[in-house]
């Protein structure tokens, strides 16, 4: 928002300020580097605190924190300390709509007024998709002047999502369909039409279809139900000296707030929730094939990083991989993505006004190259799975062409070589047929046209993929 789950268990506790960690079956020595890494960037970004979790393509989840959450009592950010995660609430949005649509409830082409009375300054012909994309038009409420001194004046007020847009709504920023346009108001408007299209409030529908199934058990809505066991207090400069305070007894109890943002950004979780619910929603899995394809449609934005918006998601490359995720801010800060050419989700949450979620960027690509440089370890620990399998890739760095030396431990029907992306996009593939026993050799060809990076070379015996090789395009 913009404005204000392999071998050990590793749980280590270390000095105050230098944070906590736990491992859930991730290898000691890779939860020890991300830890190291998370610990180096807190550093330099020279803030209050830092969570991060990574769930591994194996499902399981790594989780540490580094820094203060507290100086009274005295506690350091763990693992099990949650943060409010702002607009990457946006993605739970969206993907309660995704599903509604594939049941039939609603169509993404579908106008407001099919599902919501008018307002005013709101078109009624906007579309779904235009709301999810942020392609409405629609006046973002949070810029209304008059927004936060309301929250502040009734703290404990509980707005509804009708009361909060007919209060704070003004003209549109642009026609609908003409271009992009980030607003909170989307994501409102789109909870009210959950509701019209559920006949239960969107948090309900939340709360059934992917938190209690999917064993997210730290989400809450601050607004209606209780903080998790834990939080991470968040740093804001409260006082007007240029010095942020531990302002966590006051926007913790900031009801009036997180009920007039619920759906567009208000929920709190742990990172390793997070890390979960990103991996489970941008890997498609809770959608149709036909869903998920028009969510990742995506569109240009103003945003950093060469950043484009699709239906709720944010796509994005880090160390030449793809990614879908979300940031979010509301002075804690969030940036939560989803590798699908790994298998990866990254979160990384700050309780530090004086960083934004584009800052964390850093350090999701610190975790994230920890992870590469450990991955080659992690991925030979594997193989043994097919100890008769030898396979060695010539040459890496390569220019021209690429092959593979396999050592069959007998006829085979047919091999396949796959190459990909780093995004995992398929790039070239080759099928060798009736093998026979011993070393075999096949090349791949006419690679000079493709762009120096990293790709990835698999094996592939009768259908069954035996080895992956990482390879690096030279320039």
């Amino acid at each position: 928002m913009k404005p204000i789950r392999f071998l050990f268990l590793l749980v280590f506790f270390s000095l105050f300020l230098l944070g906590k960690t736990t491992a859930q079956d991730v290898d000691p020595k890779l939860a020890e580097a991300l830890q190291n890494a998370l610990d180096s960037t807190h550093q330099v970004l020279g803030i209050k605190g830092l969570g991060a979790a990574l769930q591994l393509p194996d499902g399981a989840v790594w989780a540490g924190g580094s820094g203060v959450s507290s100086l009274s009592p005295p506690d350091s950010v763990g693992p099990e300390h949650a943060f409010a995660i702002a607009s990457v609430t946006k993605t739970i949005t969206a993907a309660c709509i995704l599903q509604l649509a594939d049941e039939g409830t609603l169509a993404l082409d579908d106008s407001l007024h099919q599902w919501l009375p008018a307002f005013p300054h709101v078109n009624p012909d906007i579309t779904i998709r235009q709301l999810l994309r942020h392609q409405s038009g629609v006046y973002d409420i949070l810029q209304n002047p008059g927004f936060q001194p309301q929250m502040l004046a009734n703290v404990n007020r509980i707005w509804t999502l009708e009361e909060v847009i007919a209060e704070f709504i003004r003209p549109p920023a642009f026609q609908a369909g003409t271009r992009w346009g980030y607003s909170n108001t989307n994501y409102l408007l789109l909870g009210m039409v959950i509701e019209a299209a559920t006949g239960n409030p969107y948090r309900q529908e939340f709360d059934q279809r992917f938190f209690t199934p999917l064993g997210l058990e730290s989400f809450s809505l601050p607004a209606y139900d209780p903080l998790p066991e834990q939080v991470a207090h968040l740093w804001l400069d409260i006082t007007g000296d240029g010095v942020v305070d531990d302002a966590h007894a006051f926007f913790s109890n900031w009801r009036s707030f997180f009920s007039a943002t619920g759906p567009a950004g208000a929920y709190f979780a742990t990172p390793a929730d997070m890390a979960r619910w990103m991996r489970a929603c941008m890997s498609g899995s809770l959608y149709a094939p036909e869903t998920w394809d028009a969510a990742r449609q995506t569109v240009g934005t103003t945003m950093p990083g060469g950043s484009r918006y699709g239906l709720g998601l944010v796509e994005r490359s880090y160390l030449g991989l793809a990614s879908y995720g979300h940031g979010g801010d509301v002075s804690y800060s969030s940036s939560v993505v989803y590798f699908p050419g790994k298998d990866l989700s990254i979160a990384v949450h700050a309780n530090d006004a004086n960083i934004n979620s584009w800052a964390l960027a850093s350090t999701v690509q610190a975790l994230l190259k920890v992870y590469l440089d450990c991955e080659e370890a992690i991925s030979n620990a594997g193989e043994a799975v097919f100890p008769v399998v030898s396979a060695s890739v010539f040459p890496n760095p390569f220019f021209e062409s690429i092959t593979a030396a396999v050592k069959l431990p007998g006829t085979i029907s047919h091999l396949d070589l796959a190459l990909a992306d780093g995004s995992g996009k398929a790039i070239r593939s080759a099928r060798y047929q009736g093998l026979p026993a011993g070393e075999q050799q096949m090349t791949l060809s006419n690679l000079s046209g493709l762009a120096p990076g990293v790709y990835f070379l698999d094996v592939i015996l009768d259908g069954e993929r035996v080895r992956t090789f990482k390879i690096i395009k030279g320039k």
